[in-house]
């Protein structure tokens, strides 16, 4: 199976049907752990609702995906692009065996088109909301984990350098003691 289009190369056999409403077909569609169910950037057109399973939702920032959030049952995704026609803002990959339920693009116009005005721009305010955090978190991500590594790679030159020093130090007469701090007598502190 695809794990790439929606339907594309799924054999009916594979997927079992269910009815949202009478003459409304909704399809199920599984997923083996590892596959995408989407990538960021694609062309959007329907939303899914995790049935079971677990998804993995990853933002590429910098040329590195960053995982923004994992999806389990019940959760809806994909809703975005399926609501504002843009390409999809994130990459959608089964964590584990995954059933997903495919809602069309055209049944989600179709119920946002007969709400109240208000709910419309609503959800396009949050819509745009989301896409903004989802942004600056994936950035936030990267930037922190570069200094995280900045952190760490400074750290072990540090202790590269103690051991090297360490290393060189005179070894000790038989017997004795290293010198160790001492006060201002001379003596110990």
């Amino acid at each position: 199976m695809s794990g790439l289009g929606f339907g594309t190369g799924t054999p009916e056999s594979d997927t079992a049907n269910i009815r949202a409403k009478p003459g409304e077909l909704l399809k199920r569609l599984p997923f083996e752990k590892d596959k995408v169910i989407f990538r960021e950037g694609h062309d959007g057109t329907d939303a899914f609702v995790v049935e079971s399973g677990r998804i993995g939702v990853f933002k590429t920032t910098g040329g590195k995906a960053v995982r923004l959030a994992v999806l389990e049952k019940g959760a809806m995704f994909g809703e975005m692009a399926a609501i504002t026609g843009e390409r999809r803002s994130a990459t959608m990959i089964a964590l584990e065996p995954t059933v997903v339920v495919r809602i069309s693009k055209t049944t989600i116009q179709q119920k946002i088109a007969a709400s109240d005005p208000f709910i419309r721009a609503l959800i396009h305010i949050l819509i745009n909301n989301l896409s903004r955090v989802n942004e600056r978190y994936a950035t936030t991500n990267t930037v922190a984990e570069k200094l995280l590594n900045d952190l760490k790679a400074a750290q072990a030159k540090d202790e590269a350098e103690a051991e090297e020093a360490a290393a060189a130090a005179p070894a000790p007469a038989d017997g004795q003691t290293p010198p160790g701090p001492q006060g201002k007598d001379g003596g110990a502190p």
